[in-house]
């Protein structure tokens, strides 16, 4: 009799939540660009009004510079230098690969669905195309990297548990600031969040097998 495989629960774990990050980013891509259907945004928009004030947009401003290219990218070359310097080089390189990579796919979403931004933004100087959104697509795939690391690296529960989930309700709360900001539609953050979630956990993977043949050919 064969003996059934057994997978771990975190892999079931993130097994259905890429599946969940897949479904939303169809839905999100669907209701967009083929069923128009746009209430979602509009709603959000609704809900959110009443609440905007000076004090407000400022800190929503702040919490938004966390997810911009302007942190990212100078967050990332510290991590890429602080494993360098501790000769942690396979940390180096999924820092560098899910940061370039992420970059490159986002862009190219972008560039190639050519949604035009909100009306009335709260920010000016925004140019580029709306959807996805690059601070939601970035943010997981930055602080989602953090994540990973904390959760295989970090043995004290406790920290372990407070640690992701400051760091859970940053993504969500960098998400939320863009539709604060009007700079960003609902459905743009939700596609950012569930592409940028698969791209992560794909670019681990790679990592993950890529480090494994090197270490077998050692």
């Amino acid at each position: 009799m064969k003996s059934i495989k057994v997978i771990p629960s975190r892999d079931r774990i993130v097994a259905v939540s890429v599946i969940s990050s897949v479904i939303l980013f169809t839905l999100t891509f669907s209701s967009v660009f083929f069923t128009n259907q746009t209430w979602i945004d509009e709603k959000a928009f609704q809900i959110i009004s009443p609440y905007i004030s000076e004090e407000r947009t400022s800190l929503m401003k702040f919490i938004s510079s966390l997810g911009r290219h302007s942190f990212l990218i100078p967050a990332n070359l510290v991590l890429i230098i602080l494993f360098a310097v501790l000769h942690k080089k396979w940390m180096a390189i999924r820092v560098t690969f899910v940061a370039l990579t992420s970059l490159g796919l986002m862009s190219l979403l972008k560039n190639l669905l050519q949604r035009q931004r909100p009306p009335e933004p709260l920010v000016a100087g925004i140019t580029n195309f709306s959807f996805p959104s690059g601070h939601a697509f970035m943010g997981i795939t930055f602080y989602g990297l953090l994540i990973w690391m904390i959760a295989v690296h970090v043995k004290n529960k406790w920290q372990k548990g407070l640690a992701i989930t400051l760091l859970s309700l940053l993504i969500i709360v960098i998400g939320l600031s863009r539709v604060y900001l009007r700079v960003h539609y609902t459905t743009d953050v939700l596609a950012g969040f569930s592409i940028g979630f698969v791209w992560l956990i794909a670019c681990l993977n790679m990592v993950e097998k890529a480090e494994s043949g090197f270490v077998n050919k050692s």
